[in-house]
């Protein structure tokens, strides 16, 4: 899985995700509608198919005596043909305009898709960790046993690095380094420190004395 960074870096990547997504549909919107300005090629269709119609129907009104009657039969076989190139160039139109939605959705979808299911699933563990911590606040801010809880879990948490920064010495069970790695593993899931509480700066609870 992702592995994340702590605190507000991860709503600095969130933000660079969205906008990520936003970009690329803007992409995809300007590729339907270059693509969409096809459907201009199909008015010649309409055109020529208005042609051929209206000269079915002058053939219609045409007397020809030699005949003893109109072209009918000629005229409606012209406007049949006119109205087929139109419902032709119709039809391209539509296809064009299908074609326009599939091609900007293909364009956009998949570099989004590809950031989404990269970063979705590490990001959804996060803000599940980051409720379950707010919760269990809830109910342990103060108690210096949950504070021990907590810097336990940034010992094996937290990278080297950043526990050097803590404390030269991380693993030694003193109130303020304690306390420093409590707060740590709080700002590594974006939890604000300040609901940690005061709590008494006293040691663990032992058992009594024998």
């Amino acid at each position: 899985m992702l592995p994340l960074p702590s605190g507000r870096r991860v709503l600095l990547l969130d933000a660079l995700v969205a906008l990520w997504a936003l970009a690329w549909i803007l992409v995809g919107v300007l590729v339907a509608a270059t693509v969409v300005q096809l459907t201009e090629l199909t008015g010649a269709f309409r055109s020529v198919g208005g042609a051929i119609t209206g000269v079915g129907e002058t053939l219609g009104g045409v007397d020809v005596p030699i005949l003893d009657g109109t072209l009918e039969g000629a005229s409606e076989a012209v406007r049949d043909a006119g109205r087929g190139v139109t419902a032709r160039g119709e039809a391209v139109r539509g296809d064009i305009e299908r074609a326009s939605v599939v091609l900007g959705a293909a364009v956009a979808l998949g570099p989004i898709l590809l950031v989404v299911l990269a970063y979705g699933p590490a990001r959804a563990v996060r803000a599940r960790e980051a409720g379950a911590l707010r919760r269990l606040l809830d109910a342990g801010a103060g108690d210096p046993e949950f504070e021990a809880l907590l810097a336990q879990r940034a010992l094996t948490s937290l990278s080297f690095r950043r526990l050097r920064r803590v404390s030269a010495r991380p693993w030694e069970d003193d109130l303020t380094t304690r306390r420093a790695l409590a707060e740590e593993e709080l700002r590594r899931l974006g939890v604000s420190r300040s609901r940690l509480g005061e709590g008494e700066l006293r040691g663990p609870r032992r058992g009594p004395a024998p």
